[in-house]
């Protein structure tokens, strides 16, 4: 994951309309003076004196007035899940490592942006795992994340999942986020009930927010191949894949899943990527994101 450092510099988060209260590198909506000169020209009523490049209009003969864009900086908090239905894959790589290796490269591209990047981590009980880390510039930031990640007490130790909605976390975020911050959630959507889906669209009102769905080919198409058996760490569960009651109930558990994204989706200010096991995290992220 760190060295994901080097690759995540190519990657660009989409530009928005901020709001945040400090200087930095993106565009601001707030009126009045910035703190970067952008061009000059003619006076016209209502224009601050104050504001008047007094040796263009001695050198025309016409009055011309300064104008000014200013920039502000954009925190980005990022939302990684690691709750128990994120240690599972059929193909590829266990949603977690994807996940894992998406919530890093995001973390290293806003690093390089020069803007502050904060994260949480999800456990079984949709709390965070030790402190939550607050936006702050640098890699020590995203070194301590990175930390947190290996150490999860999940590689470990599968513990239930009580399968609760998403809704306290996010309440939780939407707290420590300032307006105008950028919200990078990396989850598989489990938990995402309309509760949710409606603090996510509110949300949009004063962020902007990327997730990153992150799913098994399996969740998707459940093939009728007979009795599967699955192993948890400590029990093992049978599906019986030859019922087509179940496939059916299944991807229907699946398709809600990513409609309500979807949906979330067609909201100014939200964007959906989707990335699968089989998927190699950089490349998804690439075709998605700007590119340097």
């Amino acid at each position: 994951m760190i060295q994901l450092q080097r690759p995540a510099a190519s990657l660009r988060l989409r530009e928005g309309y901020p709001r945040a209260l400090m200087a930095g590198g993106h565009l601001s909506r707030f009126q009045g003076r910035g703190v970067e000169f952008d061009e000059v020209r003619p006076y016209q009523p209502g224009d601050e004196i104050r504001n008047m490049d007094w040796r263009v209009t001695a050198r025309t003969g016409k009055p011309h007035t300064k104008l000014f864009r200013e920039e502000r900086e954009r925190p980005a908090l990022l939302l990684l899940d690691l709750r128990p239905a994120m240690f599972f894959a059929t193909h590829g790589a266990l949603k977690a490592v994807i996940a894992a290796e998406c919530a890093s490269l995001l973390a290293w591209s806003v690093v390089h942006q020069g803007d502050r990047i904060g994260s949480l981590l999800l456990d079984a009980n949709h709390q965070s795992v030790g402190a939550s880390i607050r936006p702050a510039r640098g890699k020590r930031s995203v070194m301590r994340m990175l930390g947190q990640v290996v150490d999860h007490p999940q590689w470990q130790q599968r513990l239930a999942d009580p399968g609760e909605s998403l809704l306290p976390v996010l309440q939780r975020a939407a707290h420590a986020a300032r307006a105008g911050s950028m919200m990078l959630i990396v989850s598989d959507g489990r938990g995402l009930d309309d509760a949710s889906q409606m603090l996510l669209t509110q949300l949009l009102k004063h962020h902007q927010i990327v997730f990153v769905m992150v799913f098994d080919p399996f969740e998707a198409l459940v093939p009728g191949t007979g009795v599967l058996q699955a192993f948890d760490g400590s029990s093992v569960r049978q599906l019986n894949a030859a019922d087509a009651g179940v496939r059916r109930q299944l991807a229907e558990h699946f398709n809600a899943r990513r409609a309500r994204l979807q949906e979330l989706a067609l909201v100014p200010g939200f964007f959906l990527i989707e990335c699968a096991t089989t998927d190699d995290p950089f490349t998804t992220l690439q075709t998605t994101l700007w590119v340097r």
